[in-house]
């Protein structure tokens, strides 16, 4: 390889002389182009400006004129012959106009009603003319209050320039009675060129505003700068640099664009090459020694670059060999770089395609991360950018969300496994994912492993944001009608949305998700509109803690089919005062916690004989009043009823159901405990603590509680005094009312005004 590369660089120094002249000479053309060109760029800049000052001024000039009390909406009714000396004045005011900026050719003011234009020289005139008429009406079409156009020819024969500004009168009104049309003078446009150099000005259309006089002796070029320019996309301040061919020379032009009455207009400027190139004609001989020059010194230093050629095909070699035990028996070092690229290009190839299959993966991570609240940090536009990356458009979409909770099967499936009920929830998911695309574009699921999940649908912003709630609620029908029929699996279906913005997609998952929560308590399928849910959510349910208190009472005793009659009866109050399904869940956890409240005074360690956190899942995966009864009744009285009866005594259990009913029969009077204890031959302490563990509470306590709620049943039902209400129950009235204030919060005034007056509330209601 090494002899190859010597023989290739001495054939390189023989060649003809031709193409080393050509080659210096061209790079000396390029150098002065490129010089050229560095110093016309502020020049082109400065020009721009000043064209865009101009035309700025204009308008401004413009606008100020048409704030003339003289152009009136009234002119739209006007009688221009009768009023000859308002209508003198009128074309005095458009002649001043006229010779009010440089810029301006003719003034015309337009006045749509009569269909007639006015102008200083042409006078008062009626747009006879079909096709002008016509077009002088177009104007009055545009919804914007001032604008540029290049469509509007001069009435009459006035000229061919169509380049105008066009000012609805009254400024900036709702309904305009006509125009004034500024015709501009493109021979006033202010171009900074000099004798050689091409400059036009073209509009946010492409059209040509104005030109330099250099730029007349060159009339083929002007399409194909426009053809350029549109294809080529612009902005505020876009810079171009191109080349275009003429006859037997090269035009170097740079152009830049600028804002100007809503478009981009752009400023361009030319030189051809020749005039450029042309102080480099002197110095050809120049080159031509060079030529001769270079030729005998790359003879004498072919061998020696020869060497420096082949030290960077070595080091590209050594890299590829770099941390390698690899022989090889290939002399040409090109072929062996050639086979390591292609390897390399293939390990790339399958990179790219792993990336390719990993995208929608990553796209599902990130609208997760996003709807869980992780990325709420990104603005609308960051997370569109992201996704637009990933292969997904989110804009000009409305979306929706669809959350759906499974129940639980029916009984005659048998007892199913978790990996059944895992099979089942993914079956359901895959169901809805695909009705859902009979209205979204786009659908991402997510699943909430337990037992509900959220399809968030991705619909094309083609119609109004409410036209798709109907659509989407017969979606939603139809999910649960599916669920039903196919898979014979009911379930609770809540709707969220739509929404116009993504960034409202985690709140409406949100409330999706709260939603669920407050359905009936029922194991049969219901469809819920999550607005329409929450907003009804302030329900006032009566929590039934007499019958919390029972219960407890009476599980104490050991009474469980007492206590199941009782427990079902709490579940039936809560149910009956229209409570949705997480009242009843809290209910019950409030009855469990009320035992543990229990067990602890009675010295029993209620978590070693229950896990509360398994218990509140459970619970919560409950659907309907009946398995919540069946679970507490397995789950929670069983157990203590069999640690009961492994600690109470039978004859101390007599002694104290006695206690109890003797309490409920003689309240009112004033019994001690040591009395009781007498009556049943037994020791104080020992039927203290045999209550205790039986009742939950103290003697004293629950002899006051049961005073206590008598008391309350006077106040609310009896008008007696309160002094004689505490007589009633053996105490003395100051004695009665600190206790009240203690246990109740209130006095017993109070209580009886606060019960009077919810009441009345109700009556009223």
């Amino acid at each position: 390889m090494y002899w190859k590369t010597i023989a290739l660089a001495i054939l390189l120094t023989c060649v003809p002389i031709s193409i080393v002249s050509f080659i210096s000479w061209h790079v000396g053309n390029q150098y002065l182009i490129r010089q050229h060109q560095q110093n016309n760029e502020e020049l082109v800049k400065d020009t721009a400006r000043q064209i865009d000052e101009q035309f700025s001024q204009l308008v401004q000039y413009a606008v100020h004129m048409i704030s003339n009390p003289i152009l009136k909406p009234s002119l739209a009714d006007r009688n221009f012959v009768d009023q000859f000396e308002k209508t003198q004045e009128l074309s005095d005011t458009l002649y001043f106009i006229e010779n009010g900026d440089p810029l301006i050719d003719q003034a015309y003011l337009y006045v749509e009603k009569q269909n007639k234009i006015m102008q200083p020289m042409l006078g008062l005139r009626t747009l006879d003319n079909p096709a002008d008429a016509v077009a002088w009406r177009n104007i009055m079409r545009s919804d914007k209050g001032i604008f540029w156009t290049n469509h509007l020819s001069k009435p009459f024969n006035q000229g061919n320039s169509s380049h105008a500004i066009v000012m609805k009168l009254p400024f900036n009104s709702q309904q305009s009675y006509g125009a004034l049309v500024l015709y501009v003078n493109p021979a006033k446009v202010h171009l900074n060129a000099n004798s050689e150099q091409v400059a036009f000005v073209l509009d946010g259309e492409d059209t040509l505003v104005g030109q330099s006089d250099a730029s007349m002796q060159y009339p083929e070029v002007i399409p194909d700068i426009q053809e350029v320019m549109s294809t080529t996309k612009r902005s505020y301040d876009t810079q171009m640099h191109f080349q275009l061919p003429m006859k037997n020379d090269k035009l170097l032009v740079s152009a830049l664009s600028f804002e100007k009455m809503g478009g981009i207009w752009t400023f361009v400027s030319g030189t051809p090459s020749s005039a450029i190139t042309a102080p480099t004609g002197p110095y050809r001989h120049v080159v031509l020694t060079y030529w001769g020059v270079s030729l005998l010194l790359a003879l004498a230093l072919s061998w020696f670059a020869s060497k420096r050629m082949y030290r960077p095909i070595r080091r590209m070699v050594d890299l590829f060999k770099e941390g390698k035990s690899e022989t090889t028996t290939e002399n040409n070092e090109l072929k062996y770089i050639e086979e390591k690229w292609r390897q390399y290009r293939s390990v790339n190839e399958t990179l790219q395609s792993n990336l390719n299959q990993s995208i929608p993966k990553v796209r599902e991570a990130l609208i997760n991360q996003f709807v869980s609240g992780q990325a709420a940090h990104l603005t609308e536009s960051e997370i569109a950018e992201k996704l637009q990356g990933l292969q997904l458009d989110i804009t000009k979409q409305h979306f929706f969300i669809i959350v759906c909770q499974l129940h639980s099967l029916s009984e005659d499936r048998g007892q199913l496994t978790a990996k059944d009920h895992q099979l089942l929830a993914y079956a359901a998911i895959n169901l809805l994912h695909e009705m859902s695309e009979r209205l979204a574009s786009y659908v991402h699921t997510i699943d909430f492993m337990d037992g509900s999940f959220a399809v968030i649908g991705f619909v094309p912003a083609a119609s109004p944001v409410e036209e798709l709630k109907s659509p989407l609620k017969e979606l939603s029908a139809d999910m649960i009608g599916t669920l039903r029929d196919v898979m014979n699996m009911p379930a609770t279906i809540v709707v969220s949305g739509p929404a116009g913005v993504w960034t409202d997609v985690p709140y409406l998952l949100e409330q999706g998700r709260r939603a669920l929560s407050y359905r009936s308590f029922t194991s049969e399928s219901q469809l819920l509109e999550a607005s329409v849910v929450l907003e009804q959510a302030n329900l006032e349910v009566e929590f039934p803690f007499d019958l919390e208190q029972e219960f407890t009472h009476t599980l104490n005793l050991g009474l469980e089919k007492e206590a199941e009659e009782i427990l079902i009866r709490f579940v039936e109050v809560l149910q009956n005062d229209g409570a949705p399904e997480w009242v009843v869940h809290q209910g019950l956890m409030r009855l469990k916690n009320s035992l543990y409240r229990s067990m602890l005074q009675s010295n029993r360690n209620p978590y070693a004989l229950y896990d509360g956190v398994k218990l509140q899942e459970e619970l919560e995966a409950l659907r309907d009043s009946n398995a919540c009864i069946g679970w507490f009744r397995t789950s929670i009285i069983k157990p203590y009823i069999e640690v009961l009866h492994k600690s109470y005594h039978q004859s101390m259990k007599h002694i104290v159901d006695q206690v109890i009913l003797t309490i409920k029969e003689n309240y009112m009077s004033d019994i001690s405990l040591e009395t009781l204890a007498t009556e049943a031959n037994v020791s104080v302490s020992q039927l203290s603590k045999a209550f205790r563990q039986m009742t939950g509470s103290n003697y004293i306590d629950y002899l006051t509680s049961i005073k206590m709620n008598h008391c309350k049943k006077l106040l609310v039902t009896t008008d007696m005094k309160i002094s004689e209400i505490a007589k009633a129950v053996s105490y003395q009235p100051p004695y009665f009312n600190r206790m009240f204030k203690k246990l109740e919060g209130m006095t017993p005034g109070q209580y009886r005004e606060q019960f009077n007056s919810v009441q009345a509330d109700r009556k009223q209601a």
